[in-house]
């Protein structure tokens, strides 16, 4: 919006106009900042910061299967001494899994839904009409399961891991056991570092051909995007047989 000062039209340019590349709707006097400027800088982050907004189930659930598994070893800690440390490691090894299988069904279902759930209530409209791209949108959407949700969910099983070991070692004081028994049997590090390669390369790089797969499902099925996704594989494996 630019505005002479004089009627007839001089070069002179009022000194709360905004310039020629400013927001549309921008009062005067603000800071304007391009929409290329606001993609670029904003909508790749914002995207992600919507996605885990809308789907607070992507660290809902890993967080309530790690905290049911907590409650579950503090339980089983109140067995006798002589129980307490029968394989103690078993716990601890199986607190990742868990946390990953809960993970991995919650990535299925939010790459399911992700466009459909959209498509269906016509927000997708809505988010359109952002000076955000198509591009940007999918990009962010395929980042959640590929890379986003994989680093939520090590932080947290690594947090399950450590509370575990404290628990295990604040326990036996009580009994008159030595309480650098379960640091001696584990090593954390180690096993965090694994445990970050197995989520990033196999959770997130070698499952991503599936996660494509869905979102494609997702972004093109009428109804019911579960069966469009799951029921052409088993018929194909079916034919084959």
């Amino acid at each position: 919006a630019r505005t002479n000062n004089s009627k007839g039209g001089g070069p002179g340019r009022h000194p709360t106009s905004t310039p020629r590349n400013a927001v549309p709707g921008t009062p005067p006097g603000w800071p304007a900042t391009a929409p290329a400027v606001i993609t670029f800088g904003r909508g790749r982050y914002g995207a992600v910061r919507r996605e885990l907004w809308e789907h607070r189930s992507i660290y809902i659930a890993p967080l309530a299967a790690a905290v049911l598994f907590l409650f579950a070893f503090l339980a089983g800690l109140t067995l006798s001494p002589a129980h307490r440390h029968q394989g103690i490691d078993t716990p601890y090894e199986l607190s990742a899994p868990l946390i990953m299988g809960t993970a991995f069904i919650v990535w299925i279902f939010y790459s399911l839904d992700a466009l459909y759930g959209e498509r269906r209530d016509r927000s997708i409209l809505f988010w359109k009409s952002l000076p955000v791209s198509d591009l940007t949108t999918v990009l962010s959407k395929f980042a959640i399961p590929v890379i986003i949700l994989p680093l939520l969910s090590f932080a947290i099983a690594v947090v399950t891991q450590f509370v575990m070991l404290l628990l295990s070692s604040a326990v036996p004081m009580g009994g008159g056991l030595s309480s650098g028994t379960p640091w001696s049997q584990m090593s954390f590090f180690h096993t965090s570092l694994m445990l970050l390669n197995h989520f990033l390369t196999v959770h997130g790089l070698w499952y991503a051909p599936l996660y494509a797969w869905l979102l494609l499902v997702s972004a093109w099925a009428p109804r019911a995007p579960f069966l469009w996704a799951f029921l052409p594989p088993f018929v194909f494996w079916g034919l084959e047989k």
